[in-house]
């Protein structure tokens, strides 16, 4: 595994009292074996601290074949915890062993064997401080600022695939004329550390045999996720542990309907493995959910209901607990007791498919993290403001230039942007919770698409997407909502051109919540001459004011230069222009498809104007007749 290029195994070793070597005095007690995945460390505990750093330095290694192995003793030492096994696989390390060797003398062994082609002779042994460190390659130091919490990766080589057993001593009674053989060759015999845990009685009556039991709870590993308890909380699963959760993405099944949230590199305590629990105490819903170890590296969150994608799972700011709630439940002002903003964004292009995304914030952000087909999606829920044109501006011309952001009621912010099913999402949050990194995969080149695809359109024929709706209430300023006010102009819209004999269908009737792809595939269903969207504009500066039409397609120009000329003509405003834009619903759509930006909720007196019943009236008007002329044009 490419994770593990090295291993530093140390040993923290302690002695009672002033001593000036190892050999002399009282024994050092060493208690157990401990391994960390995340820094490839192995250690030893003992019982008390040195007092002579020096007194470990002259421990040196042997190095044996068949199988590949080294191992080194510690002389004048006891082991008094149980002796232990750690069994890897995927690594160039196979197996770590942890013994008393000898009893008179004392002596412990260590004994690490490698895959057959590892070179051994690299390896490095020295003590700093009385601990003893096996460098087993240059140190391939890590970036620890970032730790994972979303990743789509199937196979992560950050999560290595380790089994971990310990061995503890059973005594058993065998006849007197059974003896256990010492071998002649106790160098090359190395096994016997674990054959015997000490040497075999002089009457040859009992003998030392060993059972393994599995330890993985145990064991001391920064990049593992230890889950000791879930229960229901707020119509919720709240998940707790030890050390960095890190989700993949959420999906689901059928029959009965459920959420399922794999969470990769954890460890479920046995006793609440697989404990069913009612997410509604109070009866309000019928929800459980329940939590397995599906693999002896990864835990299934589960979750039974009616309606399994309105969970949403949020992130702790120290990375130790999950929360999956109902959105529909969700009050997420109360997420968090402090306020936070969006300092800058960070762009960086990887490579040609891979590009990166960091988001800096002024304090801890609470976040969630829901990713469609089509989409991903943030919730930033204590977060209250960001500069909105820096950002613009940092996006502008990179591959994250159809990054969203818009204001959540009372406070918080939703980013989104859309991105190919295939693409592969990866999510890092700071040790501090003060960033968030943000990297996509790219699995299919872009194709530009100069004609329609679809044929067969409907003549006559509209699409009307009225932006945002339910709990995406679009930009918000002074308590109006975006999504209100696209509401009223496409139903305006709708009326027009019903009146004037045209066919129209509305993605969205009322106030209900229409994912991006669902608008799309809405359209495609109902196969339109055209798809037109509507939507407010909004900035972070109260200065900016006018009408923006956009589109992405070349077939959709035409479209857009009528309908805008129009919105000119009846509404006395600045003329933005036409702007080309890869919004979601006219990059996918295909048919000829505009989104009109028919003002600035964040200019005052537009704002105004845009909910004044001589505003709204103009804007249906302009849209309408922009429609009829193209249709008829055609």
């Amino acid at each position: 595994m490419k994770r593990i290029f090295f291993l530093i195994t140390l040993f923290i070793f302690f002695i009672q009292s002033f001593l000036p070597a190892l050999a002399e005095g009282e024994p050092l007690k060493i208690m157990s074996l401990h391994y960390d995945d995340s820094s490839s460390i192995v250690y030893l505990t003992s019982k008390d601290p040195p007092t002579d750093p020096k007194a470990l330095s002259n421990i040196k290694y042997v190095r044996l074949s068949n199988p590949n192995r080294i191992y080194f003793d510690i002389e004048n030492s006891v082991l008094i915890g149980e002796k232990q096994q750690l069994v890897f696989e995927k690594s160039n390390i196979k197996e770590i062993r942890l013994a008393q060797f000898e009893t008179n003398p004392d002596i412990v062994r260590v004994v690490i064997t490698f895959e057959e082609d590892f070179d051994t002779s690299k390896i490095k042994l020295f003590s700093i401080d009385g601990n003893i460190i096996v460098q087993v390659a240059k140190p391939a130091i890590g970036n620890d600022y970032f730790n994972t919490i979303y990743d789509e990766n199937t196979i992560n080589p950050i999560y290595s695939s380790i089994v971990a057993n310990s061995q503890f001593i059973q005594k058993v009674t065998i006849p007197t004329s059974s003896q256990v053989k010492i071998p002649a060759n106790v160098m090359d015999d190395i096994q016997r550390a674990f054959e015997n845990s000490t040497l075999p009685n002089t009457d040859g009556k009992t003998y030392d045999s060993t059972v393994s039991v599995d330890i993985s709870s145990k064991l001391k590993l920064r990049t593992k996720y230890f889950i000791d308890q879930y229960i229901a909380k707020d119509s919720g699963l709240l998940v707790s542990g030890l050390g960095q959760v890190t989700t993949a993405k959420m999906f689901y099944l059928k029959e009965p309907n459920r959420a399922v949230i794999d969470l990769p590199n954890t460890y479920l305590d046995k006793d609440v493995r697989n404990k069913e629990i009612n997410l509604c105490p109070d009866g309000s819903c019928k929800d459980t959910a329940k939590i397995g170890q599906f693999e002896y590296n990864k835990a299934r969150i589960v979750i039974t209901s009616d309606k399994p994608d309105k969970y949403m799972p949020i992130y702790s700011q120290d990375g130790q607990s999950l929360f999956v709630i109902d959105s529909d439940k969700l009050d997420h002002t109360k997420l968090a007791d402090n306020v936070s903003n969006i300092n800058k964004a960070f762009v960086r292009k990887i490579d040609s498919r891979t590009n990166e995304l960091i988001l800096s914030f002024s304090s801890p952000v609470v976040h969630s993290i829901l990713r469609t087909d089509n989409s991903l999606n943030f919730f930033l829920f204590n977060v209250k403001s960001y500069n909105e044109m820096d950002i613009i501006k940092t996006l502008g011309n990179s591959y994250y230039k159809q990054f969203t952001l818009s204001l959540l009621p009372k406070i918080g912010v939703r980013a989104a942007m859309p991105i190919n099913k295939d693409d592969i999402v990866k999510v890092e949050q700071s040790l501090d919770a003060k960033a968030l990194k943000i990297t996509i995969i790219r699995t299919q080149q872009e194709t530009k698409t100069e004609k329609p695809l679809k044929k067969g359109s409907t003549k006559n024929k509209v699409v009307l997407d009225a932006g945002h709706g339910g709990s995406d209430y679009g930009a918000i300023r002074e308590g109006i909502n975006e999504k209100d006010i696209t509401l009223d102009i496409t139903q305006r819209v709708d009326e027009i051109l019903r009146s004037k004999g045209y066919k129209t269908a509305l993605t969205r009737k009322n106030d209900t919540y229409v994912s991006l792809e669902d608008r799309v595939n809405f359209s495609e269903d109902e196969t339109p001459e055209i798809f037109v969207s509507i939507h407010v504009n909004s900035a972070v500066a109260a200065a900016p004011s006018g009408i923006e039409t956009h589109y992405y397609h070349e077939y959709s120009k035409d479209l857009a230069k009528v309908v805008h000329k129009h919105l000119m003509k009846e509404i006395d405003t600045n003329d933005r222009g036409l702007i080309k834009s890869k919004f979601y619903v006219i990059n996918h759509t295909t048919v000829p498809a505009i989104l009109c930006e028919i003002g600035f909720i964040s200019n005052d007196k537009e704002r105004n104007e845009l909910i004044s019943e001589k505003r709204k009236k103009a804007t249906a008007k302009a849209i309408a007749e922009g429609i009829i002329e193209y249709l008829k044009g055609k």
